[in-house]
């Protein structure tokens, strides 16, 4: 089936759900994410030192002279979520970024030392965390971390997860 746009709520009885080769993406490589190839999906990263561009949130609303209800073209981004697994360790450092200053994380993830049972909840501090770097020890990264980011509204991404460390646990917000 090709892209599918509805208007108004969609009910399922049953649920939805995604399978097959294409929900599942696994990334080697730096990458600019975009919300035609990487939204709602599981985004494996299987390469030690990488970096990931998030893209800009258009929190602008549907031009109304496009057409009847909601335009299937709209360039608004809110509410795409996008799924980070580390599969490999990261090494000196694994990067999610923001392409603008102007976007801030808010949110929190929750840190464990691998093996260890200690827990700490980090918290990006709403004025300058624009990025967040996982080394795979102290700032997290350690193969098995989970991160997940939701575009929520003009300049805010909400991130929520789980990361492991291998070392004394500090926080991956930067910037």
């Amino acid at each position: 089936m090709a892209l599918t746009t509805f208007q108004g709520p969609v009910r399922s009885l049953g649920g939805f759900y995604s399978q097959g080769p294409n929900s599942v993406l696994d990334i080697t490589a730096s990458a600019t994410i975009s919300p035609a190839d990487h939204a709602g999906k599981l985004l494996l990263i299987n390469n030690s030192t990488l970096t990931f561009t998030l893209p800009t949130i258009n929190a602008a609303a549907d031009d109304g002279a496009s057409g009847p209800g909601a335009d299937p073209n709209t360039l608004n981004n809110v509410g795409l979520t996008y799924h980070f697994l580390f599969l490999t360790s990261s090494g000196v450092s694994t990067t999610i970024q923001m392409n603008t200053a102007a976007n801030l994380f808010t949110g929190s993830v929750t840190s464990g030392k691998a093996g260890l049972g200690l827990v700490h909840v980090f918290e990006p501090n709403g004025s300058s965390n624009n990025a967040m770097i996982f080394n795979g020890t102290t700032t997290g990264g350690v193969a098995g971390s989970y991160v997940s980011i939701t575009a929520i509204y003009a300049n805010k991404y909400l991130v929520q997860g789980t990361i492991l460390g291998s070392a004394t646990l500090a926080t991956p917000f930067s910037g």
